[in-house]
């Protein structure tokens, strides 16, 4: 005779239990979303196999992964580390395996933290030099990114994502423009356009990837990048997953 008010009363109280909210993963876009993780879950996203090709070398990255935690209703914090890539130049056929930088950094969503309709928020992140060259970047840096998502229909997604980051007193700015195409039920692609400002330059990008949704918490991916200028690498290659916990 009890149980059933209890229950019901315990309905009310926790409304956020039964109403989860579907699961975003940053994979495999360029640029990034404003939603965030309910409070208290977790999720892994790593990358299966990285190649990327430059004038100079080849470098392969090995279980680049990113951890994701749920804090808030608007805020989660993230951890991203490399454990181990491999750069071979391109003359003198020299490999050189060595671990990746930790970032530490979080998103703050500001409105619809779910992504739906008009989405945005601020993702800070600062980059701890543990790793060392030609796979870690060898100093400390902080970057900014302000992602803005809006929902056409249940089709199209379009994406902006700005971006400023800060490396030993160079302000690089850069951004990234991206369409979300919904196929099915099951099935996303997403085609991007890149620009960044790095070591002096502009690099000019364009990217088509695609997401594979096994279940509500599980999705494969792949992709491609392909540069659009001198300065940007000329081909990168990629695959990953992405799971919630």
């Amino acid at each position: 005779m009890i149980r059933v008010p209890v229950v019901a009363l315990a309905a009310l109280l926790l409304p956020g239990v039964a109403q989860a909210r579907d699961y975003c993963s940053t994979r495999p876009s360029l640029g990034q979303s404003a939603c965030v993780l309910d409070p208290g879950r977790v999720a892994i996203e790593t990358a299966l196999s990285d190649w990327e090709r430059d004038d100079d070398s080849d470098t392969v990255l090995f279980g680049d992964s990113l951890l994701r935690i749920g804090l808030t209703d608007r805020v989660e914090a993230q951890i991203g580390w490399t454990p181990l890539g491999i750069a071979r130049g391109r003359d003198d056929g020299r490999r050189t395996a060595r671990s990746g930088d930790v970032t530490l950094g979080g998103r703050i969503n500001l409105h619809h933290p779910d992504g739906s309709g008009l989405s945005y928020g601020l993702q800070p992140s600062l980059t701890i030099p543990i790793g060392r060259a030609p796979i870690g970047d060898g100093q400390w840096s902080a970057a900014l990114i302000a992602p803005i998502t809006y929902d056409l229909g249940k089709t199209f997604n379009v994406q902006f994502s700005p971006q400023v980051a800060v490396t030993d007193g160079d302000v690089d700015p850069g951004a990234v423009l991206g369409l979300d195409i919904a196929i099915g039920e099951k099935w996303t692609t997403t085609a991007e356009l890149q620009w960044q400002r790095a070591d002096h330059s502009g690099q000019a990008s364009a990217a088509l990837s695609v997401a594979w949704q096994l279940s509500d918490d599980l999705f494969l991916d792949a992709g491609g990048v392909v540069g659009l200028n001198a300065a940007a690498p000329s081909l990168r290659c990629y695959s990953g997953i992405s799971r919630r916990f």
